[in-house]
């Protein structure tokens, strides 16, 4: 059990193939995105004092740990060799014990935030971890699609693994390209993170918590037999590619945009099939594509190509917009890289895989026409590493303090702030699982 200050972070994901076809039992393909939220743990002054801070959504809420009924949560908890064995669904009456301690709350989304942090530590850790602080950051956009609830359920389900002793210390460098490490600690930390998810969202696919946690990229696919699990490959050392997302800010209905679909595979079942048959085999021309051991620059132009194809197949199920298709034409008048729509579509976001010779001018001035036409972009990258920690003795003795201080944590203004004075790629001593 760790009582020095650490940090743990964990990445947003983007649906690269597959979105809408999945819903048919067809393969999808999602990624790691380089945009990351952050943890910060550190002693609380009054050992008895539990408080969580999230200032993006205005939270900052405390507890007394004292009031957390842990003998009866713990008769609920199934354990073995020490660590609490996963459940299958949450478990109402740990819900019910933890009711009390979240009655105050007013708003929705603190409530859920509030309640999947209380589930996870009440099992995870136990009455003897002392009281600490614990202060979320994100540089994802929130409800955009991107995975932002799994990042932070990763976070919150390593930090309560740090605490309560169930997993080692991360010890992977931030470089290393090593396959043989041991992915106990990784899949303990994804199966509650899910559970986590479940808190949020009630039933999740589980993909983007496995993202989050793996990092690089991973497969699934739904089976017909809704009883049957779904079948899940993790791609981890799927390497970082250069990545524009850009963010239409038009909020979309995942249900209506599904829907909509589903109508139109009634009306034109023949050529609706075709379309989805056609995802599913770029799906998996994809996937033969991205598991290449010697993964370069022509790889890189077959994704390219593919991702201009799987847009054209979303435009023809019906699911882009005009905003999407905006930030397309933009992109391709500039040459800039290959440019889809990510997720449900109707709004949302869109991705571009940048071609490698792109120059800063065309890039630029691209960027410049998508904040005239109102849109948020994020100079980022696709792929990279999944759950990672940063360990107080890691870090160089003279930057101990700023590195963990929680009023700057909890006070940088946005995400480029945030990344950097934290970001993996900026900060030494980040180990990973």
């Amino acid at each position: 059990m760790s009582t020095k200050p650490f940090f743990v972070s964990s990445p947003g994901k983007v649906i690269l193939f597959g979105e809408h076809s999945a819903v048919y039992s067809k393969p999808a393909i999602a990624a790691a995105l380089d945009l990351r939220a952050y943890l910060l743990v550190k002693p609380s002054e009054d050992p008895n004092i539990i408080r969580l801070d999230f200032p993006d959504i205005g939270l900052s809420h405390s507890w007394n740990k004292n009031d957390i009924p842990w003998t009866k949560i713990k008769e609920y908890v199934q354990a073995k060799e020490g660590k609490p064995q996963i459940s299958e669904e949450l478990i109402p009456e740990i819900i019910d014990l933890l009711s009390d301690n979240l009655s105050d709350l007013s708003s929705s989304l603190h409530y859920v935030t509030c309640h999947c942090f209380l589930y996870l530590y009440s099992i995870l850790c136990t009455a003897d971890v002392p009281g600490m602080l614990y202060s979320v950051r994100s540089t994802l956009p929130i409800g955009a699609g991107l995975g932002s609830s799994a990042a932070i359920a990763v976070c919150l389900a390593s930090a309560m693994s740090i605490l309560g002793g169930h997993v080692a210390k991360a010890s992977v460098d931030y470089d290393a390209k090593s396959t043989s490490k041991n992915h106990e600690d990784e899949e303990f930390i994804d199966k509650w993170s899910l559970m986590g998810e479940k808190c949020f969202h009630g039933n999740p696919s589980g993909i983007d918590n496995a993202v989050a946690t793996h990092g690089g990229a991973v497969m699934f696919q739904r089976m017909k037999n809704p009883a049957a699990p779904s079948v899940r490959t993790n791609m981890r050392n799927f390497p970082p590619i250069s990545l524009l997302l850009t963010n239409t800010k038009i909020p979309r209905s995942t249900a209506a945009l599904v829907a909509g679909v589903s109508a139109l595979n009634t009306k034109y079942s023949k050529t609706s099939a075709s379309i989805l048959d056609a995802m599913e085999h770029l799906a998996n021309e994809a996937y033969q594509v991205m598991v290449k051991p010697f993964f370069g620059p022509e790889e890189t132009r077959t994704l390219r190509e593919l991702t201009e194809i799987n847009h054209g197949l979303l435009v023809a199920l019906g699911v882009s917009h005009p905003s999407l298709e905006k930030i397309k034409i933009i992109g391709d008048s500039h040459r800039i890289g290959a440019t889809k729509l990510t997720g449900a579509g109707g709004g949302g976001c869109a991705i571009t895989l940048l071609n490698e010779d792109v120059s800063k001018a065309e890039l630029d001035n691209s960027l410049e026409e998508f904040e005239a036409n109102g849109f948020e972009t994020y100079r980022t990258s696709l792929g990279g590493k999944g759950v990672g920690a940063l360990y107080y003795e890691n870090v160089q003795e003279d930057k101990r303090e700023e590195v963990f201080s929680e009023i700057a944590f909890t006070k940088f203004k946005d995400r480029e702030e945030i990344i950097q004075a934290l970001g993996v790629q900026n900060v030494s001593g980040w180990k990973f699982w």
